[in-house]
């Protein structure tokens, strides 16, 4: 905070006598900026900062940004205040507080300044009788409000503690050593506050990365087994001319083990249909355990590179680096509207159409040559696009996770084995005189899909908002 002798010391620095007030900009609820010009100095700014732990004035030649929209009173000051000219610089006794005299179409209003720590800051604008015009902030319990007449009471006595001017680069101007002191203040907090922003980012992503990565090694436990079952199924095919329909189990010798082991069979179902049963779970497990093995080799990775960019920013001295990081982070794809329904798979977005207007859309305006187009064979659905990353290729998973939205988003929808193709969007081609999003795929790949529930559901999951 300013102190009254810092007060003073700033005014007999700045050429406010005779200069005109050229513009009022607005940075924040606190803070604004008044641009003036004198024939002497011509054009400077002096910037004021009101009812904050850090409230203070000086002449500046930093441009701040502008608020998106001005508070009434800067509104005010921009119609009533530009084009004045001040006749008159005052600097209250003993005090924190100035006023600017202003002269505009041989009218005369005074511009209180009031750089207090309590409920006493303020910037008031009254008419030449002392009435109030507007302030920055009402103040209904001390009479301040518009309308009112201003009191104003000046001090006698300097106050009991002995103020001095803080020490300062004597090679500088006093405005200029307040205006770096408070830019560098300014930009430690700002700095400090947006590395805990980093920070709680970094926790919520990773912890969310964590959690797919428990829940694919948990999947690999629960699958691993798959030769076991193999295993059960090769002996149970060595031994199959031994069961008989009704069977509740058959007795056979492991000849890994050389002991003998007893496989369940279902009674309601023929040798060959228990046998294909067993083969059956196990190409599943065997699958699930593929899947879950590159998926969390890709989460593992995701992780990594996750950690790899919030430490880059902990450890960057540049705010606008970090601020526009935090901003974009995981936002570039997701605030874009597509023509579809869209869903973010580690980095990679999948945009879905569901109708022939859909298709047609993401075809004319979302999709590019290297993006890859996902449909399901023999029935009617919507296409499935997966946005190429600049940064790397598409995995095969991401493929398989688009294949499961392809099938959610047509016809088959309640079939477990679905036939579907793929290839690059610049590999399609439009069938002349043909309806509206229809495309004829070259250079596809076939792909035979077992529906997981469980991938359903997270892919599902994954759908922007």
């Amino acid at each position: 905070m300013l102190n009254y002798r810092e007060v003073s010391l700033l005014l007999s620095e700045i050429p406010f006598q005779n200069s005109y007030i050229q513009d009022v900009r607005e940075s924040d609820f606190h803070s604004f900026t008044l641009s003036l010009f004198n024939k002497e100095e011509k054009a400077f700014d002096v910037y004021f900062e009101i009812a904050t732990s850090t409230s203070h004035f000086s002449m500046t030649k930093k441009t701040r940004k502008k608020s998106r929209k001005m508070q009434r009173f800067t509104q005010l000051l921009r119609s009533r205040v530009v084009g004045s000219r001040v006749i008159e610089v005052r600097q209250l006794p003993f005090d924190r507080a100035f006023y600017l005299k202003l002269i505009k179409d041989e009218k005369t209003n005074y511009l209180l300044f009031r750089f207090y720590s309590g409920p006493g800051a303020n910037v008031i604008y009254c008419d030449e009788d002392g009435i109030i015009i507007d302030l920055m902030f009402r103040r209904p319990k001390r009479g301040e409000i518009s309308g009112e007449k201003l009191k104003i009471e000046e001090r006698t006595a300097p106050p009991e503690k002995d103020y001095q001017v803080r020490e300062h680069d004597e090679n500088i101007s006093f405005n200029e050593y307040i205006d770096r002191y408070y830019l560098e203040k300014e930009r430690g907090e700002t700095l400090e506050s947006l590395k805990e922003e980093v920070l709680r980012q970094m926790e919520k992503e990773c912890a969310e990365i964590e959690g797919n990565i428990r829940r694919f090694e948990e999947k690999i436990r629960n699958t691993k087994g798959f030769e076991d079952e193999k295993r059960i199924a090769d002996l149970l095919s060595s031994n199959l001319h031994l069961v008989r329909k009704g069977d509740t189990q058959i007795s056979v010798t492991d000849y890994m083990s050389n002991e003998i082991i007893h496989i369940p069979l279902r009674p309601e179902l023929s040798a060959r249909e228990n046998l294909e049963r067993y083969y059956k779970a196990y190409q599943k497990d065997k699958k699930s355990y593929e899947t879950a093995i590159e998926d969390l080799k890709r989460w593992e990775e995701r992780l990594s590179e996750r950690k790899k960019y919030y430490q880059g920013l902990l450890e960057s001295p540049d705010i606008r680096k970090i601020g526009e990081s935090l901003k974009d982070n995981g936002k570039k794809e997701t605030e874009r509207r597509y023509h579809g329904p869209s869903f973010i798979d580690s980095g990679f977005t999948i945009i879905v159409g569901r109708s022939s207007k859909e298709n047609d859309e993401i075809l004319r305006h979302d999709a590019k040559g290297n993006d890859i187009w996902v449909h399901v064979r023999d029935y009617a659905g919507g296409y499935v696009i997966i946005k190429k990353d600049k940064s790397k290729d598409i995995p095969f998973s991401i493929i398989l996770d688009a294949a499961h939205l392809a099938v959610h988003y047509s016809k088959a929808k309640d079939e477990k084995n679905v036939d579907l193709y793929y290839t690059y969007v610049k590999y399609l081609r439009r069938a002349k005189d043909a309806k509206r999003g229809l495309v004829l795929p070259t250079q596809e790949k076939n792909l035979a899909l077992r529906i997981e529930d469980e991938r359903m559901r997270r892919v599902l999951s994954l759908k922007v908002d």
